[in-house]
């Protein structure tokens, strides 16, 4: 290459294109354009070059976006001169490039700061704007990067217009020509369009003429003007299209140009706008910091503390529309914050009245009650008529963050909007597209202000049939949900759902979705939420439907059940005694829910430690229940799985490995091997294989069953949970003490994140690594963990509990092993006397302490 040739790489790159080009001179543009858009690339494809294209790389107004429209050209002269001098192709790789990387450095860098030119208005800065400094970084980057449009979309109300703004200023620091284009419809495109090229044209030429085209007829053909212009400017150029309601307005439009960059700003998530050469950026709520400070600086208080500020944050869930409309309202009426956070929490007001159009947010002319309503409008044209008001409808009564996309498709739904799986589908997509809804990965999110805004504005004899619809839809997903993660995100819809449905779940009876929610909190254990709920149904339920109801007795039943399981063992039973007692003369022994009460009063008189006895009414229970239920009924299995269970804990250990051997095998031939009740029942039957053969044994089938369980029911399941703690258990007896201590650690970590810190799972967990960390190399360091969680344990499940009692005697003999005999004898001592007055000299606890301080020759 010519050692004089320009610094510039774009200049460079032109200039050795015009060498080349030079080579064929008697060809012309037009002819060297069509012969390289037929040249085959190495990959068989083809690329479309154009005269007029290939003048501005030759000039330097451009540089390809690609490098195969370089390599066709190069083959093309070359297979035309019969020559192949010059640059390789990696040396036109280089070039090409080195051009690229120079042209998308920042304009700033590129040229002086020159003339500025603005056309347009944008919005005035937000009294107290936020910055948002990624969002401002990711536009910044996509301006000065090779994406030729910058797409800020997101649901009304979130600030896009804001950030556009924000860039459009500081792009003005570098010169150019800067177009601000309110572009709601096509006709206020045009318009500024051809202002735009009004003010160009008598900007470049006097007399208002530029390259002999002047001002031209009408506003179309200005407008038409400035599309070509911004294709060919010698100079930079920034347009912003802000709030485009229809993507179709833009056709013919979209402004084109090596010099120039795009932002718009939209509802709209449509494939006419989301395309090769348009960088995406998703403007969505603040954060909880970015709350905080917009509503300090707006405030302007300095005794409001930021724990008040954040309240009011995530009671109107960051959405800055509404933190600017709550702002203007607790100025204008004096209103405490507090007090203003309880009124929107309470949902007794509506919207309007909290946020009225008498206390606008910045600048901006709708208001949270009303914003939705332009973009449901919209979007009702692009589904199957009348389907997209009755989904709008639908989702706002559920979660509003992660609603599974299978609970809006089922045959309930579907009936709901009057449609179709497909039309659904389409109405869907139709909310997604107008911002409404997030559809992303099979999951739908709506804010919970736009939610309750749809749910203020619907026809109140709309509301029971709705309600209906959502339960309906809800109970037909849960029966159809694959994996624990979706059962999840239903109960969460669930419990959305109660909290809006009033009256409307119990007619006639407690919608069977309520039932759901309270086993499910049961099943992952989440014992003092389960009984909670089921309390607070309890009170609605007997007013509503009577003492003998069946749905009634279910809720005493599952009240009574988390009571026992969180540490009242004798009350619990006491409760069930007194439950069947009153059913079994109105329903019958044999009823479902009665059964339940029989089945769940024979458990707790095992866990107060009389096994035999339990093991007895477990099987009379069974027959019954096998005959009402069928023997693959949940509540039949359950059964039969205690009976193995009460087996073994009577003294006959053989036989429960046999039987949950035998029902695992029938399990795995009916269901599979992946069947939830199969895992469970593989990860009980580790157990016994433990007790009667050795701990290796236990370790590897628990091993299995819990890899498995993680897969199906996910690895923050209860009944995952409890397979883990297991195997950790016989990795301690099993000698493999390091790695029982450290499975331990993770089970107690990760029950904490499913089910809470003070969950009975995570605390029997972390008592379990402190014992056995104490059983290994550290005894008093598993000591001290003991005794810092007896006083938690005591409080969440009671100083007399098996569990709190059992503690104890771990320490005692973590006492014992450190050297501490008198103190571990005389603790002992004082436990086997506390569990005998409390539970059964049977108990499986009971008979460890007994056993152990035999063993240290004291009885």
């Amino acid at each position: 290459m010519d050692d004089h040739a320009p610094a510039d790489p774009r200049a460079t790159f032109a200039e050795a294109l015009r060498r080349l080009r030079g080579t064929v001179p008697d060809v012309s543009d037009e002819l060297l354009a069509r012969r390289a858009s037929a040249t085959a690339l190495p990959s068989g494809r083809k690329v479309g070059i154009n005269a007029r294209r290939l003048g501005e790389w030759l000039h330097g107004r451009s540089v390809p976006r690609q490098f195969e429209p370089v390599f066709a050209l190069v083959r093309t002269i070359a297979a035309a001169t019969g020559s192949a001098q010059g640059p390789t192709v990696e040396q036109w790789r280089q070039m090409w490039l080195a051009a690229q990387q120079h042209r998308v450095t920042p304009v700033a860098e590129q040229d002086e700061p020159g003339a500025e030119l603005v056309v347009g208005r944008p919005p005035t800065d937000a009294v107290a704007m936020r910055e948002r400094p990624e969002l401002a970084d990711a536009i910044d980057a996509a301006l000065t990067g090779g994406d030729a449009h910058v797409l800020l979309t997101g649901p009304g109300g979130m600030g896009k217009s804001q950030l556009a703004a924000a860039a459009f200023h500081r792009a003005r620091s570098r010169g150019g020509v800067f177009v601000w284009v309110p572009a709601s419809s096509r006709q206020s495109v045009v318009s500024t369009y051809a202002r735009a090229w009004r003010v160009i044209a008598g900007e470049d030429r006097p007399g208002h003429q530029t390259g002999g085209h002047g001002y031209g007829y009408d506003e179309d053909t200005q407008a038409d003007l400035l599309v070509a212009w911004l294709r060919s400017a010698d100079r930079p150029w920034l347009v912003v299209l802000d709030d485009v309601d229809d993507p179709a307005d833009l056709e013919g439009l979209w402004p084109l140009g090596e010099r120039g960059r795009c932002v718009i700003t939209t509802r709209r998530r449509d494939a006419r706008l989301i395309r090769e050469g348009v960088a995406v950026v998703e403007v969505g709520v603040f954060g909880p910091a970015e709350s905080v400070g917009y509503l300090r600086s707006r405030l302007g208080s300095a005794t409001r503390d930021d724990a008040e500020l954040a309240g009011l944050a995530r009671a109107l869930g960051h959405f800055p529309l509404a933190l600017g409309q709550a702002a203007a309202f607790v100025i204008d009426t004096g209103m405490e914050v507090t007090a203003y956070r309880e009124l929107v929490e309470g949902e007794r007001e509506r919207l309007a009245d909290l946020f009225p159009a008498s206390s606008p947010a910045d600048g901006y002319d709708r208001t949270v009650a009303t914003t939705w309503q332009l973009a449901a409008r919209r979007a009702e044209a692009l589904a199957k008529p009348g389907t997209v008001p009755r989904m709008l409808e639908l989702v706002s009564l559920l979660a509003p963050g992660h609603v599974p996309e299978a609970v809006l498709l089922t045959t309930a739904a579907c009936r709901w909007i009057g449609g179709t799986r497909l039309d659904a589908l389409m109405a869907l997509r139709a909310l997604h597209r107008l911002g409404l809804v997030d559809h992303e990965a099979q999951v739908v999110a709506m804010h919970a202000l736009v939610q309750r805004a749809i749910r203020e504005a619907m026809a109140a004899a709309t509301v029971p049939e709705a309600v209906q619809a959502a339960a309906d839809a809800l109970d037909e997903s849960w029966t159809a949900a694959e994996n624990a993660h979706d059962i999840e995100a239903v109960h969460t819809s669930i419990e959305a759902l109660r909290r809006v449905a009033g009256e409307h779940l119990w007619q006639g009876r407690m919608h069977p979705v309520l039932r759901r929610a309270v086993e499910h909190l049961d099943h992952v254990g989440r014992m003092a939420a389960a009984r909670d709920t089921a309390e607070d149904l309890l009170r609605t339920a007997r007013s509503r439907l009577g003492p003998a109801h069946p749905d009634v007795v279910f809720l005493r039943v599952s009240s009574a059940c988390a009571t026992g399981e969180l540490g009242d063992r004798t009350t619990a039973l006491a409760a069930l005694s007194a439950i069947r007692s009153d059913a079994e003369p109105v329903l019958a022994p044999t009823d479902p829910d009665v059964l339940l009460a029989r089945m769940h009063e024979a458990r707790q008189r095992f866990e107060l430690g009389s096994a035999t006895t339990a093991l007895d009414d477990m099987t009379a229970l069974y027959d019954d229940a096998k005959a009402t239920l069928g023997p693959y009924h949940q509540t039949t299995l359950y059964i039969r799985r205690h009976m193995a269970l009460y087996r073994g804990m009577a003294g006959d250990p053989v036989s429960a490995r046999d039987e949950y051997a035998a029902l695992a095998e029938e399990l795995v031939a009916r269901f599979g091997a992946l069947h939830p009740q199969t895992l469970i029942t593989r990860s009980e039957l580790a157990r016994w294989l433990g007790e009667t053969d050795a701990p290796e044994a236990a370790v590897e089938a628990y091993l299995a069953a819990t890899a498995d369980m993680e897969v199906v029911l996910g690895r923050l399941h209860n009944e995952t949970l409890i397979a883990r703690h297991n195997l950790a258990y016989w990795r301690g007896l099993a000698g493999q003490l390091p790695e029982a201590v450290e499975e331990f650690s993770v089970v107690a970590e990760d029950s904490a994140t499913a089910v809470g810190p003070r969950n009975p799972t995570t605390l029997i967990a972390r008592v379990a690594r402190a014992y056995w960390l104490g059983v290994g190399e550290d005894p008093a360091g598993g000591i001290a963990e003991l005794d810092e969680l007896e006083h938690v344990l005591g409080e969440v499940l009671g100083a007399t509990h098996p569990r709190a009692l059992r503690l104890r005697r771990q320490r005692a003999e973590l006492r014992h092993r450190g050297g501490d005999t008198e103190g571990a004898v005389a603790e002992l001592t004082a436990v086997l006397a506390e569990m005998r007055a409390v539970q059964d000299e049977d108990h499986p606890y009971t008979r460890e302490a007994a056993a152990l301080l035999a063993d240290w020759g004291r009885t």
